[in-house]
């Protein structure tokens, strides 16, 4: 029952004027707006710790499970990448993310550039395999080549450390890790 929804006055009312029959039902359902596509990319090139890694996908399916609905209908895509994308999962489901929990093995260790996982997403969208894409998590030590141009979806860079003097574009959002 959504009770933001539901109007007392009009119940209580129907209550008396009907002698114990409710003018109005309560609403049966609520719409709620969910995510139901985004991306997260892992940097893994040469600077990044495997443990911190999965950790954070770790904590990111916790957070993922606690999101009302989340794991009924998903479409998320977890890219491993350093200066090209190494890996490409998709997840449609939670033992689908529990399976790649426990299977992870990160691949890369090159030097980073940010610039093919935006190209691969875009690509994903182009062939529609994306089509209600909201955003990207970029997990990520923050020394690379960002691309110029803003993306059509939300894009946040969370860095892990602060060694580099990272200078994020200014349509991403960062969060720094400690």
């Amino acid at each position: 029952i959504n009770d933001d929804e539901f109007d007392y006055i009009f119940y209580t009312y129907g209550l008396q004027l009907y002698e114990k029959m409710p003018l109005i039902e309560p609403l049966e359902y609520k719409e709620i707006k969910a995510i139901k596509e985004f991306v997260i990319a892992i940097d893994t090139s040469g600077s990044v710790r495997g443990d911190v890694v999965q950790s954070f996908i770790q904590h990111t399916h916790d957070i993922l499970l606690q999101q009302e609905n989340f794991f009924t209908k998903i479409n998320l895509h977890i890219l491993q990448c350093d200066d090209r994308i190494r890996e490409d999962a998709r997840i449609t489901c939670k033992e689908e993310f529990d399976h790649y929990l426990q299977t992870m093995e990160l691949k890369g260790f090159g030097r980073t550039d940010f610039r093919p996982v935006f190209a691969h997403v875009n690509e994903l969208i182009r062939t529609k395999e994306l089509t209600d894409l909201r955003g990207l998590l970029y997990f990520t030590d923050g020394d690379g080549i960002f691309p110029m141009e803003k993306p059509p979806y939300d894009t946040a860079f969370i860095l892990y450390q602060t060694d580099y003097d990272t200078q994020v574009p200014a349509w991403a959002i960062s969060l720094i890790l400690t």
